[in-house]
């Protein structure tokens, strides 16, 4: 609008009489002042009464003016006598602005109507995507005061500052725009105090791999640290300076990882951790809501995740064992036993491997451990003691518990593995505490249970070298059960007691539970004679075991037990044999510790025929349980040999034709025979259906093999 115009050459005109004051005359108040008041006593008075400086921007803005059209002639010609150059540089220019008609000024539809008709120039710039890429100010704003945007042109000119000058001031603006990132997840719809605006996954993605990549190596080199994850950040000289920023960054490493669910990016950035926590031992504050997730994640989250999990909590109680590792013992051992509460072939590998990884933790301080592993061990015998005396169920309960022999694991585990230290002077109350709970409930369905507790105890005895009776709890089932009693039901495979302590009455009914027995007692024997196979006592310690053995074998009917059970009596007799053969060459005497220790040693290393035997057998053993946990019968779909033989035999006959009846049939037709027929017809079947149910024909079928002439020749 021409009115607008004339304000405008009107400030212009005076702002210029006023510049040619001198500086030095002119106070910072009177600059202030002289730019922006206006050139007529009405407007001063005006804005007094309308608040000052601020009414005058309103009405410039809504495009109102209340200056006199003929005094603003006035000061143009004016202009003439006063500033003759700055006229004659206005005519030459803008020649419009002092040739403009004030009568138009209250030509309202007229102003509208050039608005309406508003001409575009020729020479715009096209629009580009890489303006969004540029900054514009210092401070990394935008032309309109916002935050910038986070584009890959300015990723990667943070990257190439980092590699080559890793200058403090980049370093910074990455640690902000990672800050802008993890707001505008968090809180899209809120309004950001930061400078940086970060947009889109590409953008995300892009700051936090720069954080990963480049951020501790600029770290270190500009505090001037050595090569290493082992070194005070804190004592460095130039710690000052960024102290507040590596603060900021771990806070935002911290809230990530509390929020990453993915797997993958959470190894990632676990690993990236791994480099960044020698920083966070500078920061005492940020050691708790750290290691609470670190915890967490060790305890529930996936395979990978544990292990890198537990590599940074190793590494930061590494760091800090005065302060830090009491704390770890204690929360880890409650973790522990928090999730080893259900043993199945899923959850099983993953408390082996938080037992493993606690035995670490605690042997890096055994004088510290020992306090806790007293308590701790006093605490699962007040259990036991109660058991024992009260006799409850709720008190059996809290012994008969996964919980509770995955502690008495767990202790044994540690004390075998630091034999030598002062943890050595837990074994004695622990093997009583363990032997103590195979004798609470010593019933059938608790076999499970005796089997896993004689399991560590042969652990113990082979790793510390200390002589447990071991063998009598065993054996005593031998004696205990009959194993010639009929069983109810059928299972074509033996129950597996890996993940099982307490065995149900169904279970009890199947000839599987009978199996089952049968082969623990074969392993555990076997185990214990192969783990004294070279001790020198060998022959005289074992010959309870044979008479046992033996014993057994004359009173069970079972050919399959029996022949288990004759095996390992042969390898207990052939390895005694050697160990007579072996001793009555030697001349020391009995009293010569030394001698016999070292008579000791050559005979395992030499190997004896039961170590020989079980290096074979074990194996064996080992891939068969592997194949249980992992359930790979179940993805092969192994059927049941018996049950496909009757369906190909059923399909043959329908082939063929045949009228004759199948096995399936004649036992529907047996089972409506009178009472004294099934049992009659049972005792003629039982042991053939028994042995090999493949092998038995179909009713009125051949059992001679048919012959050729070419047999005759």
């Amino acid at each position: 609008m021409k009115v607008k115009k004339s304000k405008i050459v009107a400030k212009r005109v005076k702002k210029k009489q006023q510049l040619k004051k001198p500086l030095s005359k002119v106070t910072t108040e009177e600059f202030f002042e002289q730019n922006f008041e206006d050139s007529s006593g009405e407007d001063e008075e005006r804005k007094s009464k309308k608040g000052g400086s601020n009414s005058e921007d309103k009405d410039y803005d809504s495009g109102e003016s209340d200056m006199d059209p003929d005094e603003h002639k006035k000061s143009l010609m004016k202009l003439k006598d006063t500033d003759p150059e700055f006229y004659s540089y206005l005519k030459e220019n803008d020649k419009k602005l002092l040739e403009f008609n004030l009568s138009d000024e209250d030509d309202v539809p007229s102003e509208i109507e050039d608005s309406k008709t508003h001409t575009l120039e020729d020479n715009l710039e096209i629009a580009s995507d890489e303006s969004d890429y540029e900054p514009v100010g210092e401070e990394g704003s935008t032309t309109l005061g916002g935050p910038q945007k986070v584009t890959q042109k300015l990723l990667q000119t943070w990257q190439d500052e980092l590699e080559k000058t890793r200058p403090l001031k980049t370093i910074k603006n990455v640690v902000e725009a990672f800050h802008a990132a993890l707001q505008m997840v968090e809180e899209p719809n809120e309004p950001k105090s930061t400078r940086y605006k970060v947009e889109g996954a590409t953008a995300f993605n892009g700051i936090v791999r720069l954080c990963i990549l480049h951020l501790p190596p600029a770290f270190k080199k500009f505090l001037q640290l050595g090569p290493g994850n082992s070194f005070e950040a804190h004592k460095a000289k130039r710690f000052v300076k960024v102290k507040t920023v590596i603060k900021s960054y771990l806070t935002d490493l911290i809230k990530i990882l509390k929020n990453v669910t993915s797997s993958n990016i959470l190894t990632v950035l676990l690993k990236h951790l791994h480099q960044m926590l020698p920083y966070v031992h500078s920061f005492s504050t940020l050691s708790k809501p750290l290691l609470r997730i670190l915890l967490q994640m060790w305890s529930s989250g996936e395979d990978t995740v544990r292990v890198v999990a537990f590599l940074n909590i190793l590494h930061y109680a590494l760091g800090r064992k005065g302060s830090i590792l009491e704390t770890l013992l204690k929360t880890m051992y409650v973790k522990y036993v928090e999730n080893s509460k259900f043993v199945s072939p899923i959850t099983l590998p993953g408390i082996n491997f938080m037992r493993h990884s606690l035995c670490e933790i605690f042997m890096l301080d055994c004088n510290l451990s020992y306090n806790h592993a007293f308590l701790y061990i006093r605490q699962l015998a007040i259990h036991l003691r109660n058991a024992v005396t009260l006799k409850k169920k709720e008190y059996f309960q809290a012994v008969y518990n996964w919980q509770y022999i995955n502690s008495l694991r767990f202790w044994a585990e540690l004390i075998r593995l630091k034999n030598q230290s002062m943890l050595q002077s837990l074994l004695y109350p622990l093997v009583q505490i363990i032997t103590g709970t195979i004798k609470v409930i010593p019933t059938t369905q608790y076999y499970p249970l005796r089997f896993h507790c004689i399991e560590i105890l042969i652990n113990i005895s082979k790793d510390t070298d200390t002589f447990i009776p071991i063998l009598p709890f065993a054996l005593e089932i031998l004696d205990s059960y009959d194993f010639n009693k009929r069983h109810k039901a059928v299972s074509m495979k033996p129950i597996p007691l890996t993940c099982v302590l307490r065995m149900s009455k169904a279970q009890l009914q199947e000839n599987g539970f009978k199996d089952s027995i049968i082969e623990n007692i074969y392993e555990l024997v076997l185990t214990c004679a192969e783990k004294d196979s070279h001790k020198i006592y060998f022959p005289d310690m074992y010959v309870p075991c044979v008479i046992q053995l033996k014993a057994f074998v004359k009173k069970c009917h079972v050919a399959n037990y029996c022949r288990k059970i004759k095996q390992l009596l042969d390898k207990i007799e052939e390895n005694r044999q050697f160990i007579e053969k072996q001793r009555a060459n030697v001349a020391f005497e009995l009293k010569d510790t030394v001698e016999i220790k070292n008579w000791e040693n050559r005979m395992r290393a030499q190997g004896t025929p039961i170590s020989k035997f079980f290096e074979s057998w074990i194996k064996i053993q080992r891939s068969q349980k592997l194949k249980l946990l992992t359930k790979n019968d179940e993805v092969a779909d192994f059927g049941l040999p018996t049950l496909k033989k009757l369906k190909e035999r059923a399909r043959e006959t329908e082939e063929n034709g045949d009228d004759d009846e199948d096995e399936l049939e004649v036992l529907e037709k047996r089972k409506r025979k009178s009472k004294s027929g099934r049992r009659a017809e049972k005792k003629k079947t039982k042991h053939a259906a028994l042995e090999d149910i493949e092998d038995l024909p179909r009713e009125n079928t051949d059992i001679v093999k048919e012959t050729s002439v070419n047999d005759w020749d």
